[in-house]
């Protein structure tokens, strides 16, 4: 396979320098991306995100995102969400007014149940109970990540393999399917196995 070359998508809603710093330290190839014509070049894709879903849903589809992140992905390429931009993967989101999500995978972004007494948002590392997938190799289950977010996926319907974590409930912490992948915690934050996550990610051919 030729050179591995990862895209950071920067559409204004990111965590950039993290992720960036990231796939540095691991020695990757990358790009920081703010428009769609320079995607095919690369064979790998990150959508790193914090903030609401609905901002952020109208703000892809109008740069044309939206349209460039199917068409990567039809073309078998590993694509990455974290956080926001792995809840943008379902079909939809209410924070801050109902919004349209990329649709790969069925569920509904929405926030935590008002019968969960912990605090909101949910934030520090908490354990992620993980498959035994190619992208989890070398790291232990249960393992710690780092999570911010009061939003989690709820009314999943979709025949993905699914990771969890428990917050007052459990809830979706990380989902695959095929060479699409979504981790509501942040990798790129979570220290030694969050590195082997981003590394195994850029690893999948």
């Amino acid at each position: 396979m030729s050179k591995k070359k990862v895209a950071i998508i920067d559409a204004g809603f990111g965590n950039i320098s993290s992720v960036n710093n990231a796939i540095k330290h691991l020695g990757f190839d990358f790009d920081i991306i703010t428009t769609t014509s320079n995607l095919n070049t690369h064979t790998h894709l990150i959508l790193p995100g914090v903030g609401s879903f609905n901002k952020a849903s109208k703000k892809l589809k109008s740069l044309g995102w939206f349209d460039a992140i199917k068409d990567f992905s039809k073309k078998s390429k590993p694509f990455l969400g974290i956080c926001l931009g792995m809840q943008l993967m379902f079909e939809s989101g209410d924070e801050h007014g109902a919004g349209e999500g990329l649709g790969f995978f069925k569920g509904k972004c929405e926030k935590f149940s008002q019968q969960n007494k912990y605090p909101l948002p949910h934030v520090g590392f908490n354990l992620v109970k993980h498959s035994e997938t190619s992208i989890w190799k070398n790291i232990p289950s249960p393992s710690p990540f780092y999570f911010v977010h009061s939003y989690r996926i709820s009314n999943i319907k979709d025949e993905a393999i699914i990771s969890k974590t428990f917050y007052g409930e459990d809830f979706i912490a990380f989902i695959e399917k095929k060479k699409i992948f979504g981790a509501q915690f942040h990798p790129e934050k979570s220290h030694n196995v969050g590195l082997k996550l981003l590394k195994n990610f850029i690893d999948q051919d």
